[in-house]
């Protein structure tokens, strides 16, 4: 299994850090810690820091982001780490980062409105805040985004 770079976002890049987990990325962020302790924090596990402070762009595993916008930070992170943006796509939970699992679909039938339990076969969930994902409209969004960004 190749090694995949292990990321930590700045508060700056929290959209970016969302964006990079539905694409299967490992990705830690959490907007209460500064830079410089989220920059310790992500040295002391071997992650690289992606900001957008310029006061962290000279720390040697810290990337810069360049762009205000989410389409160019996903780039240049992408082009940057030569990431497959569809190969792990929807493994991790959006919000806590934490790998999916599979549950079967009456594991979920309380848990998700009727419609999407009737209209869905396959179901995740994160176990570390609980929450359920199925495909629905993600694939097709997260698709086009890269399409437009000729990913």
């Amino acid at each position: 299994m190749e090694d995949k770079p292990r990321f930590a976002a700045d508060r700056m890049v929290i959209r970016l850090a969302r964006w990079l987990r539905l694409l299967g990325a490992d990705v830690i962020s959490d907007p209460d810690i500064g830079g410089a302790e989220l920059l310790n924090r992500a040295r002391a596990e071997r992650r690289i820091l992606l900001t957008r402070d310029k006061r962290l762009r000279t720390a040697p595993d810290a990337l810069f982001i360049a762009s205000n916008d989410l389409r160019g930070q996903l780039a240049q992170v992408i082009h940057h780490f030569r990431i497959d943006p569809r190969s792990g796509a929807l493994t991790r939970c959006s919000l806590c980062n934490q790998p999916l699992i599979s549950v079967p679909k009456e594991a979920v039938a309380r848990r998700v409105p009727p419609f999407v339990f009737a209209s869905n076969e396959r179901f995740a969930e994160c176990e570390r805040c609980g929450r359920i994902y199925w495909t629905a409209t993600h694939p097709e969004r997260i698709n086009a985004m890269l399409d437009s960004m000729g990913v």
